[in-house]
């Protein structure tokens, strides 16, 4: 019983940087991305020990459209280079965006039942 809870795997999500005065591909609003990165990592008690299934992502804060981005382009605006991303570079539309999975705070909540997230009230779309 002691074991439980001293090891384990988990999936984070952490927001890298944001890009400001971009235009959104999917609607044409000007706009900002997120650059998000998510993975996978084992733990022990909490400490990570190695990650893997690294992917970044963008977000946009008009239409909170999500795009997947190349690893290596993730990995170098995560360095902080100065990367110029174009609309080429953006792929995956929505393909990252979880069924229930609300874009603003993250929660799973059951959209067929809600209309508005219940935990930060933000609508689901």
């Amino acid at each position: 019983m002691f074991f439980i809870g001293i090891f384990g795997i988990q999936t984070k999500e952490k927001e890298i940087t944001a890009i400001q005065n971009t235009i959104c591909p999917s609607c044409e609003a000007l706009g900002s991305y997120q650059i998000i990165k998510t993975y996978d990592y084992f733990h022990i008690f909490f400490i990570p020990i190695f990650k893997w299934n690294i992917k970044y992502y963008i977000r946009t804060s008009c239409c909170r459209k999500a795009f997947m981005i190349d690893s290596q382009l993730g990995k170098e605006i995560e360095e902080g280079k100065i990367v110029d991303l174009r609309n080429e570079d953006l792929s995956g539309f929505n393909t990252i965006t979880e069924k229930g999975k609300c874009l603003y705070c993250g929660a799973f909540v059951d959209d067929d039942r809600y209309a508005y997230c219940p935990y930060c009230g933000k609508p689901l779309i």
